[in-house]
């Protein structure tokens, strides 16, 4: 092993290099090269295109992978690792280091030494130039590329330790093939970059298309059918980001929390739009029911027509009453409220942990002889465990796909759901996401309110002018129309909900005021997140105790109803038909 030197590119940067021996332990090598004390940080290994990249692909490597891989590695403490040379995607991931100015990540380049040259070395006009913005750089011993792969996946291994390590492919040829066989074979995640052209788009397009057959090239095959394969389709860096840091950072049992969140939180959506197109149907069945029979009672339809018109009065109600009983048995009411209450259960506890505030906090892990993720755990265990003694068990809790942490609303869609946050984060993130819920909510659920609100008091004014005019057969459709219309925003509880919701976004804002005017030095973390906590958790249990009175009074009375005043005469013209 030769001593360590130190480089000095033309753009200023200073880089240590040292030129490994055949047999080098890498151990040795981070050691001589002063990485040993970095040893233990996630990794993010770039592998890919180095002279590929043109065109589009070039351009989606510098606006995407670039900064994205820089982000990550920056929010999680992650060393990167590459090939080191002033090409392709290694410079460009050098290049987006260089704009981060002193917050730049360690970047360590491993290339054959045969091939590269660099400020000082010996020979030149060599095969490629190492990349000026790298700080470390080992050069392995070969003349030829890919003879450097293998000391490249053991320095990354020796750095990780037992921490997390991503390889990032991005295009990529024969080469880029080797090492993303031995990413697989190590059960590291492979994230792969689409539309960067290369071995990238094969993986990718083999993914997507769920091809499980052999190709006819073994190395493909056995790449594309590896379970820790990651597809990234986007162009947005933050979401790179976004991506890599949720895969960096080791933190299993707040992953599993995000994705049970995020699996009730999906069902309970769909739970929630079946129920409200229910009490939708419900509400015209009672309407267009109590129509017909006024039409039917006119008796002003020949012989076919009217029987049409009688034979749809007689089956509204049955519909009407069939609707009612298969919602009422499939629950999907109560599953929406039972698995929002859940959902949202979880994101708390979330939030808490992630704020290492309250039960999860240091001082409370040393008292109870917990560490905070069996805490964590212990609390999810309770929410599975509650949720399983209600009605929602009944039905398929069905295991969620989709991405992780779930996208939300603003703030929250950089976020990587891992990292551990501040005052400052915990209201951009928490507070601020839950006011953006509420505030176009409020909005919405203020404009229903209002519209439904002024057809029932029309409806009502036009029963009077009916009744005055001697159309007293029609008042009952509109009595019909105002009932129904009372009893729509009853079920959904417009009212009470937009009333919670201003009350919560209220206090909220009225926490975020105080916390931003008071001094830095009196600010106290652990209160802010138990109060903002505590409002959601109010807003949560008054929403969920009025739904469910709301439920129990729809399923009692059958959803939407006809008029009472409609009722007889559907009766009467009953009768004289069966005369």
């Amino acid at each position: 092993m030769r001593t360590t030197s130190e480089i000095t590119f033309e753009n200023g940067n200073q880089a240590s290099l040292i030129t490994a021996d055949t047999g080098s332990e890498p151990a040795r090598l981070l050691e001589q090269v002063g990485l040993h004390q970095k040893r233990g940080r996630p990794v993010v290994v770039v592998i890919g295109g180095a002279d590929t990249l043109s065109g589009e692909s070039h351009d989606r490597a510098v606006g995407t992978v670039g900064p994205g891989v820089v982000r990550a590695a920056g929010r999680t403490d992650a060393i990167v690792v590459d090939g080191g040379t002033a090409a392709g995607i290694m410079a460009i991931v050098g290049a987006a280091a260089a704009r981060d100015g002193d917050d730049r990540p360690v970047l360590l380049g491993v290339a054959p030494a045969d091939l590269v040259e660099y400020p000082g070395s010996e020979d030149s006009g060599k095969d490629a130039a190492l990349e000026p913005n790298h700080s470390h750089f080992v050069l392995a011993p070969g003349a030829a590329w890919g003879s450097e792969t293998a000391l490249l996946f053991e320095l990354a291994e020796a750095l990780a330790g037992d921490a997390p390590v991503v390889t990032v492919l991005v295009g990529g040829g024969d080469v880029a093939r080797a090492e993303a066989l031995a990413t697989v074979r190590r059960r590291w995640t492979l994230l792969v970059v689409e539309g960067t052209g290369g071995l990238a788009d094969q993986v990718a397009a083999r993914r997507r298309a769920k091809a499980s057959g052999p190709t006819g090239d073994p190395d493909l095959d056995e790449i594309t059918a590896s379970g820790s394969v990651r597809l990234f389709a986007g162009a947005d860096p933050t979401e790179l980001a976004r991506n890599l840091a949720w895969e960096l950072q080791d933190e299993p049992t707040l992953k599993r929390a995000w994705q049970t969140f995020a699996g009730y939180d999906a069902i309970a959506n769909g739970a929630r739009r079946t129920f409200s197109r229910v009490q939708a149907a419900a509400v015209i069945l009672g309407i267009g029911g109590t129509f017909l029979a006024l039409l039917d009672n006119a008796g002003e339809f020949g012989s076919w027509p009217g029987d049409v018109v009688h034979w749809a009065v007689v089956a509204s109600p049955i519909l009407l009453s069939l609707l009612i009983a298969l919602a009422v048995r499939l629950g999907f009411g109560k599953r929406w409220v039972l698995l929002r209450g859940a959902a949202e259960t979880i994101k708390s506890e979330i939030y808490r942990f992630r704020s290492r505030t309250g039960i999860y906090s240091a001082a409370c892990a040393r008292k109870t002889g917990r560490t905070r993720e069996q805490t964590l755990a212990l609390r999810l265990n309770a929410v599975d465990e509650r949720l399983l003694h209600t009605e929602a068990s009944s039905f398929p809790l069905t295991p969620y796909e989709g991405p992780l942490p779930p996208k939300m609303y603003g703030a929250s869609a950089g976020d990587d759901g891992i990292s551990p946050l501040d005052g400052e984060r915990y209201l951009e993130l928490r507070v601020g996401d839950q006011l953006r819920y509420y505030h176009p909510k409020i909005a919405d659920l203020g404009r229903r309110l209002r519209v439904l609100q002024v057809l029932a008091l029309v409806a009502g004014a036009a029963g009077t002018l009916l009744a005055a005019a001697g159309y007293e057969v029609w008042i009952g459709l509109t009595t019909a129309i105002a009932a129904n219309v009372v009893a729509y925003l009853g079920y959904l509880q417009v009212e009470p909900t937009l009333i919670a919701y201003n009350q919560a976004a209220g206090r909220l804002e009225s926490l975020r005021r105080a916390w931003e005017a008071e001094p830095e030095r009196k600010r106290d973390f652990d209160k802010l997140v138990d109060d903002c906590e505590s409002v959601l958790s109010t807003e949560l249990s008054g929403w969920v105790q009025q739904m469910n009175q709301a439920i129990e009074e729809a399923a009692r009375s059958g959803g939407g109803r006809e008029s009472d005043e409609a009722e007889p005469t559907v009766s009467r013209e009953h009768k004289t038909r069966a005369e």
